[in-house]
């Protein structure tokens, strides 16, 4: 005797990765297909998100701190909708303003000026935001560092490598690591009177946020420039500095420099000040490098 088939209704949990058709669909589409495969949690933070947009330019911390919802609530949610995880999201998100509100130039509207006014304000921003008493602290903490490793990851590297090089015609002791790995290892290696600079542009990169712990752990004075004030990064540090870059997750990589790097002008600029030695090192290493020219 056969008996009939129970009725199951669990919610079956399923990515829009495994549903024909889905995957490549805006982002209320994907929550109206998936709608009844979402747990009651996850459901709210894709609510969030199409009742808040401009959410994907905010870090995974301050949307937990505005929504009230968990981290891993969110990255479930993710995953569900078919992401990787929430940068990934961010991206299908920021592009889907980007596409909605036309964020193009206006007719007649030079490019160059527009750039120009956009990095005008990203500067003026980010002079409101820096903390002139932590910028003298940090730049005294540099100062008086028997050793100082300046990490960078991916978008970050090259501002780590910048101010290096800067710091190195100083005669300071320092080196910029932008591998996760050799970060570790070095971060490991410090101790009191040594000096991690973390620059991370969300504040919550995994290898910086290990680095910095190590370092901490080991008695390091930790000093971090971010973008974002709510960020696991400044949690650690001793000292942190903010940069006010646009924080549309699809740019940040590649036009976030030039506000971060005037934060590491000024702190140069304070460095420069207050080290007894700095005149006579900048003339030294010139002397060193000035045959190099033609």
């Amino acid at each position: 005797m056969t008996l009939p088939e129970k009725s199951n209704n669990r919610r079956i949990s399923r990515s829009s990765g495994d549903i024909p058709g889905v995957a490549d669909k805006p982002f209320p589409v994907r929550m109206q297909i998936l709608g009844n495969t979402l747990a009651d949690a996850e459901r709210k933070v894709g609510e969030y998100f199409l009742s808040n947009p401009r959410a994907a330019y905010l870090s995974i911390t301050e949307v937990v701190e505005d929504s009230k919802l968990g981290y891993g609530t969110i990255i479930r949610f993710c995953r569900k909708i078919g992401c990787a995880g929430f940068q990934e999201f961010k991206v299908l998100l920021a592009q889907e303003l980007a596409g909605a509100n036309g964020e193009t130039l206006s007719e007649g509207l030079d490019a160059v000026s527009t750039y120009a006014q956009k990095i005008r304000d990203e500067i003026s921003n980010t002079d409101k935001l820096i903390d002139r008493d932590a910028l003298v602290r940090s730049a005294k903490a540099l100062d008086s560092a028997r050793k100082i490793l300046v990490a960078g990851i991916a978008g970050s590297a090259p501002l780590a490598e910048g101010f290096d090089y800067r710091l190195s015609r100083l005669g300071m002791n320092s080196r910029a690591v932008c591998d996760g790995y050799t970060m570790a290892i070095r971060a490991a290696s410090l101790g009191e009177g040594d000096v991690l600079f973390a620059i991370s542009f969300s504040g919550a990169t995994k290898d910086i946020l290990t680095s910095a712990e190590l370092a901490k752990s080991a008695g390091a004075t930790i000093v971090s420039l971010t973008n974002f004030v709510n960020a696991p990064l400044v949690e650690l540090a001793d000292m942190s500095l903010f940069s006010a870059t646009d924080r549309d997750p699809m740019s940040c990589e590649i036009f976030s420099n030039i506000s971060s790097n005037f934060v590491l002008d000024v702190l140069f600029s304070k460095l420069f000040e207050i080290h007894p030695q700095a005149r006579g090192a900048v003339e030294k290493t010139f002397r060193a490098i000035s045959d190099r020219r033609i």
